[in-house]
């Protein structure tokens, strides 16, 4: 019988585990890597002429992929070249900062919130 085990919260134990956050199939995960690699390989810049070396198996994925990357800002289109971006932490800390306002909204008697 196979073993399974549960992680409530993934640990971070390098780089490639934070993209599990994010992408909902190891496929996505491995695209995304790929990315972000091939834009640091290429010292945090590639133009977007050369989108065919980002492409693991299909130009479906590369396309929703990317996508992800660019609307979470790990990845930033600037001058027709992909550059790497802050912006995906800046966005995680209002995120935080939210979710704490929400729960002490709720543990302070307020019942009207819904999602």
């Amino acid at each position: 019988m196979a073993k399974i085990e549960l992680v409530k919260r993934p640990s971070l134990i390098s780089p490639r585990h934070l993209l599990r956050y994010i992408f909902t199939t190891e496929m996505q995960v491995e695209q995304a890597a790929k990315i972000l690699n091939e834009i640091m390989k290429s010292d945090g810049v590639i133009p977007d002429s050369e989108w065919k070396r980002f492409v693991l198996s299909s130009r479906g994925l590369y396309v929703k992929v990317m996508r992800k990357l660019r609307d979470v800002g790990i990845v930033r289109k600037e001058m027709n070249e992909y550059r790497l971006t802050k912006d995906f932490s800046g966005a995680l800390k209002k995120l935080a900062n939210y979710w704490s306002d929400i729960v002490d909204t709720y543990k302070g008697g307020d019942r009207k919130i819904k999602f």
